[in-house]
């Protein structure tokens, strides 16, 4: 009979003679098994069989491999992509470019232009209206007038250091940050551009650009523009005459509206519907006959539509209340429909 251990006794390890294997196989403290050459070993193959490369289109492509260039879309159709991802967009488009197309059509009638872009560059970036705001929090409005003279518009707001309008954004759209307006219960107005103190733009002197919250001496932005993705103070506010633009090159005119370019999405903008813009991808999928246009399907269709017969992807039963009936007509019986279970197979005659 064999001794049963006690519970506070410890069995003692067989010795390595008694082990199924007589290979000495090492082990570490958690009794896996630990490589001991595997490393040397592919360092060794590596060495015997090298990876050779060659160069093809510019770029060097290990032998056996071919490498294929990557072309941008000669057109790239965002805005069937933009329509696609946001069943309202023709309504948010407009929202978003109101302002815009306001201040392009004040620019026309005046003949100034009052624009948001980077020295130098050949597009605006924002066209300002009346309610654009300025680095010390007032519209451009509440600043003295243009006259021709002096690009440089005082704020006329009691107490206020301003001596130039400056624009920042005032929207969180204007930065790239679309996604702050679906979160519950933002609201928009209540945006302000921000300091990379953390601090907004009027908690900032209007002229020096220190902050009044914190040690930050001077402004830097911690946003980019969603038009140039560069940031607030690499860009300066403009105010021009026709001539002036038409000497630069830049757009007057009818042209200095926005999408100009794109007439399909200069429609959308300016009505709020997309109705009229063709979809390249539905007009170019191909088309499956219809049940009008096909007499097969629609014989088959209409056969199938009996009185004793289901539809298909569904089982004809007995009903339940006449089930124990045996002196019901059985052409009386109405069939109850359910859908199929377990093998999830249509029915066919």
């Amino acid at each position: 009979m064999n001794k049963r251990p006690t519970p506070g006794s410890q069995q003692q390890r067989p010795s390595a003679s008694y082990r199924s294997s007589s290979v000495d196989v090492p082990r570490s403290a958690n009794r896996s098994l630990v490589p001991t050459n595997s490393r040397n070993n592919a360092l060794e193959r590596v060495a015997k069989n090298p990876i050779r490369f060659h160069e093809e289109n510019g770029m060097m492509v290990p032998d056996g491999y071919t490498a294929r260039q990557i072309r941008p879309a000669a057109r790239a159709d965002i805005v069937t992509m933009a329509r696609a991802m946001n069943h309202d967009f023709a309504p948010k488009a407009k929202a978003m470019f109101q302002s815009e197309i306001d201040a392009a059509h004040d620019a026309i009638e005046n003949d100034l232009y009052i624009s948001y872009r980077q020295p130098g560059k050949d597009f605006d970036c924002y066209r300002i209206g009346s309610n654009g705001k300025c680095f010390c929090g007032h519209t451009l409005s509440e600043h003295v007038k243009f006259t021709g003279k002096v690009n440089r518009l005082k704020c006329r707001t009691a107490n206020c250091t301003c001596d130039a309008f400056a624009y920042v954004p005032s929207r969180p759209d204007e930065v790239g940050e679309f996604w702050l307006t679906k979160r519950p219960g933002f609201d928009a107005s209540t945006w302000r551009a921000k300091c990379k103190c953390g601090h907004p733009h009027d908690r900032h002197e209007p002229k020096h650009k220190r902050c009044k919250e914190c040690g930050c001496s001077n402004f830097i932005s911690n946003f980019s523009c969603a038009a140039c993705n560069n940031h607030w103070e690499q860009h300066e506010t403009f105010f021009e005459r026709g001539s002036e633009r038409e000497q630069q090159k830049l757009p007057t005119g009818e042209f200095y509206m926005p999408f100009s370019e794109l007439p399909d999405m200069q429609q959308v903008i300016l009505t709020g519907s997309d109705a009229h813009m063709p979809s390249p991808y539905l007009d170019a999928a191909p088309r499956r006959p219809s049940i009008q246009q096909s007499g097969e399907i629609r014989g088959r269709a209409a056969a199938l539509q009996t009185s004793n017969r289901a539809a298909i992807g569904y089982e004809q039963q007995p009903n339940p209340s006449i089930r124990n009936d045996r002196s019901t007509n059985a052409n009386n019986r109405s069939p109850v429909r359910g859908p199929l279970r377990g093998s999830h197979r249509a029915t066919e005659e």
